[in-house]
Formats: structure tokens, sequence, C-alpha cells
């Protein structure tokens, strides 16, 4: 691996692969039509100007967003450079919907069309009072789309401001261009020791925290003394999946059930 991988880059987990799985093989490009018009987002963004993303995302969305269109939900995207997302949204979700988008250029404003309940607010989402003020507005979201600066700063700033109060109980934090950590000091998205997939896969750790404070046999319902309470980090009982894609990351909200074994 280059150098500039080494700050998020596990060597000792990588060496744990068999030779097989780290052998190189040919991964060919596909036919790019087949990741757009194959899915019903990328339907509707080949017809939309203005905009950039990975082909791969239009498979992931509709794993990811499916379930919210037709639906009168409340969707807000971290970054609208020039409004093509915007309007993607509005179409992929449909009339129902609230689409709600913040940037830090004034220019955006531009984008919003306040008669069919698309928003734009200006801000950093990096200002944790902005991003609470547009909560207070418009949500709570069922769906929080990060395509912003993706600085690793910016980004583990702004789910800090919006999961626990600006997401709804069973919402989805969508984090976008992940990829940019791994380009980090040339392009500056790195800004920080502790980059964004270093902070959501910490998540995954904090899925399992509690098991850190009993073995089997104190959750264990048929064992005599079994634990019914422990005190864990609030994050723990609010992350029901966590889902990573190539270049993106989703982190679905819900109340995490205490851990419980029965053996019959």
């Amino acid at each position: 691996m280059s150098e500039r991988h080494v700050a998020y880059f596990d060597q000792r987990a990588y060496d744990s692969l068999s030779e097989n799985l780290t052998s190189l093989v040919e991964w060919h490009a596909q036919d790019p039509r087949v990741a757009v018009y194959a899915h019903p987002a990328g339907e509707i963004w080949a017809h939309i100007p203005g905009g950039h993303k990975w082909l791969n995302y239009f498979s992931i969305y509709e794993d990811e967003f499916a379930h919210l269109r037709n639906t009168p939900c409340r969707v807000l995207e971290i970054g609208v450079y020039k409004g093509a997302s915007l309007a993607l949204w509005k179409a992929y979700f449909g009339q129902s919907s609230t689409i709600v988008g913040v940037d830090i250029d004034p220019a955006c404003s531009g984008y919003a069309k306040p008669e069919a309940n698309v928003h734009v607010r200006i801000g950093s989402q990096a200002d944790g009072d902005f991003l609470r003020a547009v909560v207070d507005e418009f949500g709570p979201f069922d769906l929080i789309i990060d395509d912003g600066s993706h600085h690793s700063s910016h980004q583990i700033a702004s789910f800090n401001a919006l999961f626990d109060g600006g997401l709804a109980a069973q919402g989805r934090y969508f984090v976008e261009d992940l990829e940019c950590v791994y380009w980090g000091h040339q392009t500056g998205q790195l800004d920080q020791p502790v980059s964004s997939v270093d902070f959501f896969k910490m998540l995954i750790d904090m899925q399992h925290q509690i098991f850190r404070h009993g073995h089997y046999d104190q959750f264990a319902l048929h064992v005599p003394g079994h634990l019914d309470v422990v005190r864990v980090e609030k994050i723990s009982t609010l992350l029901k999946c966590i889902r990573f894609y190539r270049g993106c990351a989703s982190v679905h909200k819900g109340t995490a059930p205490f851990p419980q074994v029965l053996h019959i």
C-alpha cells in the first residue's frame, strides 16, 4: 500500500487475508448504461444537468432509500453544488416529500423551490448550531445525506450534531464519497488524524460495546443472576445497522434491543 494509506490502513488485518484473496486479478469496467438505467434514481439522474455521481451509487440508493419513495418523507442533503441532487431527490421521493439542502455557498439559495417543498439554507456543515436550526425548522429527517465538503472533520461534526436529535427514530444517515479519505492529503479531505472512515468503522465497536460488560452467561435468561441493566454510551443504544459500500456508509438508527439469549 502507498504511504498515504498509513494513517488508517490496518496492515495487520490485511496480512490475515489468504494469499488467494490478496492475489492480483483484472477488474473490468462495465457498460455504464447498465449502472445508470437499471435503477430508478439513475434513470432520473440521466436527464438532470449539472451534477456528477459515481455510477455504483444508483444501486446503493435503491437498497437504502426505496422504502421512502412516494411517502411524506423529510430528506436533508448536505451539499447543494448546482442543485442537481435536489432535483433528483424530489423526483425520486415524490411530490409529498420535503427536500432540504444546506450549503456554505450563498449562490445555492437559487436552487430552492419552496412551492415544490424544496428548500435551501446557507451555513456550514461543521456548525452545530446552524444544523440544529435547520432541524428545528424542517426536521427530524427520515434521511440525511452527507455529500458536502468530504472533509473528515466536517463529516464527523455533522454526524455528531445530527444523528441523535436531527434524525428520526428509524432514520438513516448516509455518507457519500468516503474515497476522498484515500486521496487524503492530496486534496485536503483527510484533515485530521481520525478519518471519517476510521470514525464510522468505530461505530461497529460501539454497536458491540455492551459485550465488554459481560460474557454469554450474563445475558442468558436461563442463567440465574443475568444482567438486566448495563450503563453504556448512548450511541450504543441507537445503532440498528451499519452498512459499508464502496465510497459510502449508511448508519441505520433505531432502538437497539438489549442483548438477551435463551437456551431451551
